[in-house]
């Protein structure tokens, strides 16, 4: 965004920009002046009001907590087909992930998991997918102690279906989402409000994690929104939030 000021003989050129971390750049170039203070003042005041306006522009929704955010799973996508059925979840986290207390660089991802209708320890998949209009292909990796395949790639699906083909067989995976969902940002807004008062949370040195995931606490089915405050001794303290009514469902503190 391009200001252009002119009081008296006073000329400067004043440009806002959005920087990769969400910071506000300002320059001001070509500044001379020789005009009245009064007329400073009105300026410094428009530039300080506009400064203000532009950080409101550019901070992400989670404001100030963004960076402190080291997983943020916001969809969670279930399909099956004849041969097998299939869950993904996709957003951004941590890279390397790491349990510590601090959050470092983020990077896209999806994992997939499927599970075979008829287990073979002995059989391996190949799989293909498209994300954003890029195709990505490769070998499923067999779980160590369950009947699942699983693969990663570095890509975050925003659409409400996604397609996987296993071995040249379609999957069609469909959003659990709702438009009676909240969104992570509000759910996050309900963490906050109730964790707030934690020792942890008051320390201010904490990772966050935001996951939609499936119901942990009993075999009514359903998702929930789960946030966290884990600090550098991996002590956590987190809600359960029901996505459509907002109700805390379960606390750890």
């Amino acid at each position: 965004m391009l200001f252009h000021s002119q009081q008296g003989e006073f000329h400067c050129y004043i440009e806002f920009f959005c920087l990769k971390n969400n910071k506000v750049g300002l320059f001001c170039l070509g500044a001379a002046y020789a005009c009245g203070m009064k007329k400073i003042s009105f300026f410094v005041l428009f530039v300080l009001v506009l400064s203000v306006l532009a950080l409101s522009a550019c901070s992400g929704a989670l404001g100030k907590y963004e960076k402190s955010v080291s997983e943020y799973r916001d969809n969670v996508y279930v399909g099956s087909s004849s041969g097998f059925t299939a869950e993904a979840v996709s957003g951004y986290r941590e890279a390397p992930f790491e349990i510590d207390g601090k959050s470092g660089s983020k990077a896209d991802f999806c994992l997939v998991t499927i599970t075979p209708a008829s287990y073979d320890p002995t059989k391996e998949y190949t799989y293909s997918v498209t994300l954003n209009g890029v195709e990505y292909t490769g070998d499923f990796v067999k779980h160590p102690f369950e009947n699942t395949y699983s693969f990663e790639v570095a890509a975050r699906c925003v659409d409400n279906t996604l397609t996987v083909t296993v071995d040249g067989e379609n999957i069609e995976l469909a959003s659990v989402k709702t438009e009676q969902y909240i969104t992570p940002e509000k759910a996050f807004e309900i963490a906050l409000k109730r964790l707030g008062s934690t020792q942890i949370v008051k320390n201010g040195k904490y990772e966050i994690y935001i996951r939609l995931i499936a119901n942990p606490i009993n075999a009514a089915g359903g998702y929930f929104w789960y946030v966290a405050f884990v600090d550098e001794s991996q002590e956590t303290v987190a809600v359960l939030i029901h996505p459509e009514n907002m109700e805390i469902t379960a606390v750890r503190e």
